[in-house]
């Protein structure tokens, strides 16, 4: 069965003035709840080459990377890629 249409999950400015009345700091145009993280051993199982900060990854959820941190100490490279989720895409599959 095809994936449903991707749907946008910014948060409108009005919901981040109604967050600020909680919380009276910046707030991100995304929830914080909508990032995912793969280190060195998920990118390697995924066929995955460190991505760069804006590219667009398609998980059936759309995401742009946001962070990459590279340590290059003890001749292993190991890096973390945050990703953060901006359009998702779901079905319940239980229901099929």
């Amino acid at each position: 069965m095809p994936w449903t249409k991707m749907v946008d999950m910014e948060r409108s400015d009005d919901d981040k003035l109604d967050a600020m009345a909680c919380f009276p700091s910046v707030q991100p145009d995304y929830p914080p709840g909508l990032r995912i993280c793969f280190c060195s051993e998920e990118l390697k199982k995924l066929g995955l080459d460190v991505p760069d900060i804006g590219d667009m990854i398609d998980m059936r959820a759309m995401g742009t990377v946001t962070s990459v941190s590279i340590d290059k100490t003890d001749g292993d490279d190991r890096c973390r890629v945050e990703i953060q989720i901006e359009r998702i895409a779901l079905e319940n599959e239980a229901k099929e």
